[in-house]
């Protein structure tokens, strides 16, 4: 079918009889294109689960009748690509963009769950004592060390909290900037890791740590993640495509796909800048922070972060915001700014931030 007039004329004709894949068979045509042309018509919106079995068994019929190789070879190529789509479809519908703890059942007198926060890693980053003062050093070794004791110290706060109360779930909350990536040049010629080395490694010290939680606890893992502003594969921050251009969130889903198999863990995986999780009637909203805008000034990050959560409040309501970005530890009463594992540093001592030990966030609700 040559022109576009026609093509359209069979599209209405067979819209809602076949589904987009056959259509797109049919017309010789990308499944896109069909999309496009049936959003041009203003047709309705069409269920467009895929059946790759079915579109094989249609490309073999079309290669009976139209002998060109070149065009069978296109359809078949199409299936591929339609196959991944459906894997990546199907890969975000099993990981929740939300999550709620409902209350355990029985006769149980007091009940909580913990959450550890790990953010603001840099783990490729390197820190030299000459750099700051003699205040902090940091290469891989120490790196490796501080989220050994992380995990480790995680397990031991939770298991004193057991003997005091009922928990029986974790929320380790992975809120980003586990990598210092190659947004700024000095970050190219500093770290000891390229942007790729640095998110593999990443992924093996967080798959590590989620091992060791469940060797060594018996609760169920709530895994909430945000991507973090270093991470990210572009110069500038993308406000829309924030989130595909992040290699964290490559990882999140990579690790997902890793423990899909372990039924005491379930990722929380968002789409957006905000992840909510539910505890009980509690609702946490985890993100990096680097939305939150601060260059300064008296008060710290108090004032820029109490004006973000009254905005973010009156359009979805959250007990409480958990970020991580300033390498501060602050609990703001209503919101919770994390710290972090590089700790001090050459940038640091620049914007005159005063110096704080590496460290994370372990609470109760």
């Amino acid at each position: 079918m040559s022109s576009k007039k026609q093509r359209l004329s069979l599209l209405r004709k067979r819209w809602g009889k076949k589904s987009p894949q056959e259509i797109a068979v049919e017309l010789g045509v990308s499944l896109r294109t069909v999309q496009r042309y049936a959003k041009e018509l203003g047709l309705p919106a069409y269920d467009d689960s895929v059946d790759t079995g079915e579109l094989l068994k249609l490309i073999k019929e079309k290669s009976k009748t139209q002998k060109s190789q070149k065009h069978v070879r296109n359809l078949s190529e199409r299936v591929l690509e339609l196959e991944a789509e459906v894997d990546a479809m199907q890969a975000l519908k099993e990981h929740p963009t939300h999550y709620k703890i409902c209350p355990c059942e029985g006769d149980v007198k007091s009940e909580a769950v913990a959450v550890m926060v790990a953010s603001d890693w840099h783990i490729e980053e390197m820190v030299y004592e000459w750099q700051v003062s003699g205040l902090n050093e940091f290469n891989a070794q120490i790196c490796k060390e501080r989220i050994g004791r992380f995990f480790r110290h995680g397990v031991k706060l939770l298991h004193k909290e057991q003997s005091r109360t009922h928990i029986d779930t974790l929320v380790l909350a992975l809120l980003g900037d586990f990598i210092s990536g190659g947004i700024h040049d000095e970050l190219l010629e500093g770290n000891r890791l390229l942007p790729i080395d640095a998110i593999i490694e990443a992924q093996e010290h967080i798959a590590s740590g989620i091992q060791y939680l469940l060797a060594n606890t018996d609760v169920k893992l709530v895994i909430p993640c945000s991507s973090g502003n270093h991470g990210r594969m572009t110069q500038k921050i993308r406000i829309s495509t924030e989130a595909g251009n992040s290699l964290e969130r490559m990882m999140y889903h990579s690790l997902a796909q890793q423990f899909a198999g372990e039924p005491r863990v379930q990722f929380v995986i968002s789409n957006g800048y905000h992840t909510y999780v539910k505890v009980f009637n509690f609702v946490m909203r985890f993100h990096h922070g680097h939305s939150v805008r601060y260059h300064g000034g008296v008060g710290g990050i108090t004032i820029p972060l109490n004006k973000a959560v009254d905005a973010w409040n009156k359009g979805r309501y959250a007990d409480l915001d958990v970020i991580g970005h300033f390498h501060t530890f602050l609990d703001g009463g209503r919101w919770l700014a994390n710290g972090s594992i590089v700790g001090y540093g050459a940038y640091a001592l620049s914007i005159k931030a005063s110096p704080e030990p590496p460290r994370q966030a372990f609470f109760l609700v």
